[in-house]
């Protein structure tokens, strides 16, 4: 007996049901799962069989279009948005203090 004057069931929803299913409802269950599996496995593959040649054959005559467009332009370097045209690639050097007594 507990003192809730409202006799409500100390455990709650928390209370443990155990229920005992059926060998042959396991055995049931698992093979409807791994035939599911299966079945999204061959419908993946399948897919992947048909979409895998479009696109190696799209991605070639992509290239040999491209390629045949630029037949007799020359090559020029593309700009990039905001590129200012009043910078000038360098290289930099680090020249420690080892280098500057090796230098004079």
């Amino acid at each position: 007996m507990t003192n809730d004057p409202f006799h409500r069931d100390p455990f709650g929803f928390a209370r443990v049901r155990m229920v005992r299913i059926p060998k042959w409802q396991l055995v049931l269950v698992s093979a409807l799962a791994i035939t599911l599996v299966l079945t999204l496995v061959v419908v993946a593959a399948g897919a992947f069989l048909l979409l895998f040649p479009v696109v190696v054959v799209g991605g070639l005559v992509l290239g040999l279009v491209a390629r045949w467009r630029n037949r007799g332009r020359v090559s020029t370097p593309v700009r990039r948005a905001g590129e200012r045209d009043d910078i000038v690639d360098a290289e930099f050097v680090v020249i420690t203090d080892k280098r500057r007594e090796e230098d004079r």
